[in-house]
């Protein structure tokens, strides 16, 4: 993570594309039950690939993403929306007969939300993919991965990044079901505390066992663990700490968790502490819960430097 810092931050996402189909209600709905939007629905970009992307450029970063979207009006938008973002999309493909990756996405009263995806062709990303992108991963920085693409291509980017000597930033999300080949070698992983549950019992950790000290255990570099509105938990070698929320009025934590990556990233490959990166992180995702959408208004790295002026987090306990 230590490169050049005169030259910009180089960050290279593996993952996913959607396009987001939105519906707002007051509360969501149980089995078998039918309830009625608060108004016409909105469709919108996504996938958590693209948005760590977009939230990476909007950081200060320069974006290569390797994914893939199908050959419909939906995926050719994707790539104008994302190369309007500053995001390089050289080795974004356009799949014949496939469709672009659906996520359908309900948002209640309180900013939760609640979230389907229809893959389409983010699982036909391949290791081929992303052997055609080594160079690119190799002149970059950061790595950023989640597993909303085939767990076979996860591997293979981490292998090259591995040889490449290039940072790796894993969002284990969705939560697996299955282990990846190794953990090893991964230097940052951020998951919910759920995912951090569900991929540390993957890995043999046992009940009353912590899960980020079960992930550390596994291979893992630094765990950064997002507990929502309780801010978010930082374990390194030797070290635990909880960072604090900031404080603002939410309306759409949609993307929130990408927001927190991208930004993440970024402030990793310019050479800051995983725990001044992650307080960074969650000043960036505080904004972007205030706004709608996962990437209707990407928080500026000018917007991120304010919050933490205003609100310095002095109580991250260790």
């Amino acid at each position: 993570m230590e490169k050049d810092p005169m030259n910009p931050v180089g960050i290279c996402v593996v993952g996913s594309i959607n396009v987001d189909i939105l519906i707002e209600v007051d509360t969501f709905a149980k089995s078998n039950e039918t309830v009625i939007g608060k108004r016409d629905f909105t469709l919108a970009q996504g996938g958590k690939g693209a948005n760590q992307a977009a939230a990476a450029a909007a950081a200060g970063a320069t974006v290569h993403l390797v994914a893939r979207v199908g050959s419909d009006d939906w995926g050719r938008d994707a790539i104008a929306q994302l190369e309007q973002a500053g995001v390089d999309c050289t080795h974004v493909a356009v799949t014949p007969d496939a469709t672009t990756g659906l996520a359908a996405i309900m948002v209640d009263a309180h900013g939760n939300n609640m979230i389907t995806v229809a893959s389409g062709a983010n699982m036909l990303l391949s290791p081929a993919d992303v052997m055609r992108a080594e160079s690119v991963i190799a002149s970059s920085r950061v790595l950023v991965l989640q597993l909303e693409v085939p767990v076979e291509t996860v591997e293979a980017a981490i292998a090259v990044a591995r040889k490449h000597q290039v940072a790796i930033l894993l969002n284990p999300a969705p939560a697996p079901r299955a282990r990846l080949a190794s953990l090893a070698g991964v230097d940052v992983i951020v998951p919910n505390e759920h995912e951090a549950k569900s991929l540390a019992e993957l890995y043999g950790s046992t009940p009353g066992t912590d899960a980020a000290a079960a992930l550390r255990g596994a291979g893992v570099g630094h765990v950064v663990v997002t507990e929502g509105s309780r801010g978010c938990r930082v374990v390194t070698p030797g070290a635990s700490s909880s960072i604090p929320p900031f404080k603002v009025d939410a309306v759409d934590t949609t993307g929130a968790g990408d927001v927190f990556c991208g930004f993440l990233a970024h402030a990793l490959g310019r050479g800051r502490s995983v725990q001044d990166a992650a307080i960074e992180a969650s000043a960036a995702a505080a904004i972007s819960v205030t706004r709608p959408h996962a990437r209707g208004q990407l928080p500026r790295q000018d917007e991120v430097a304010e919050l933490m002026r205003e609100q310095p987090l002095a109580g991250a306990t260790s």
